[in-house]
Parts: structure tokens; sequence; C-alpha cells
């Protein structure tokens, strides 16, 4: 065992069900910060593992006795029930990670790094001959030009 065990050093949570619903209509949009429950222990996940996939194993089975051809598709959901239930227990590892002390220091190196100073903001320079900022021209409202009558 590495260390003496304290606080976590960064709180791991999963994603809440609105955010899960909302990442499955727009796609791979940006991502928000999770804010569900707390990741749960990779022993609790390993459990729920072995459970929801001997609930599924007679649906799975008879699936296959029924319709061989079936074997693509029980393959996939078999598969994307194990990649869930592999996330939880990597981020349940995080989480359990996170209470070592050792952590602490990378997380503060991590964040350190990640913080970028603002800059000053920019005035907006009008070109030369050109309108002011803010006033005729800059947002479409030029004059319109029409074709003279010959």
């Amino acid at each position: 065992m590495i260390g003496n065990w304290k606080e976590p050093v960064m709180e791991v949570l999963l994603e809440s069900e609105e955010q899960i619903g909302r990442n499955k209509e727009k796609g791979r949009g940006k991502r928000q910060r999770p804010n569900g429950p707390p990741a749960p222990t990779p022993a609790a996940i390993a459990d729920q593992t072995g459970r929801l996939l001997t609930e599924r194993e007679a649906e799975w089975l008879d699936r296959l006795v029924v319709d061989p051809a079936s074997f693509a598709a029980v393959e996939r959901e078999v598969h994307d029930q194990a990649r869930r239930q592999a996330d939880l227990y990597v981020a349940g590892l995080l989480a359990k990670a996170s209470e070592h002390p050792e952590m602490a220091q990378h997380v503060d190196k991590v964040t350190a790094e990640a913080e970028v100073p603002l800059r000053p903001v920019e005035k907006k320079r009008t070109p030369p001959g050109g309108p002011a900022s803010g006033g005729l021209g800059d947002h479409g409202d030029d004059a319109v030009l029409r074709a003279s009558a010959t």
C-alpha cells in the first residue's frame, strides 16, 4: 500500500442521467463537468458487473438459441455493457487513487499547468478612412446601392 489514506484530493463524479441524455442527443459536443453521484468503489462495480451479466445471460442465451444469426447483436450488447462497467470501474479506481497523498502533488501540478493568464482586452481598431466602431457600417446597415435606370 502506498502512503497513508486521507481525504480525496479531487472529487470523481459520474455524469447525471440528464447529462447522459443530452450527450446522446447532441453527439460529441462540448462536454460539461459531471454533476452526478460520486464514483462507486472498484469492488462495488466488480460485484455489479457480475450481477448485470448474470441477469442478462438467460436473455442472451435464449436469443442465440432461437436465432443464431443474432450473434452479432448479442455480442455488441455484451461488449457495450462490459464497456460501461469498465468505465465505472476506472472512475472508481481514480477516486480511490485520489485518496492517496501522493496524488495531491500531481493534481496541484496539473491544475497549475492548466491555469492560463488572461490577456488584456484589445480595443477594436478602425481602419484608415473607415467608420468608427459601433457606427454606421459596422453591422451591415450601409446604404444600399441600387442599379440606375439606363
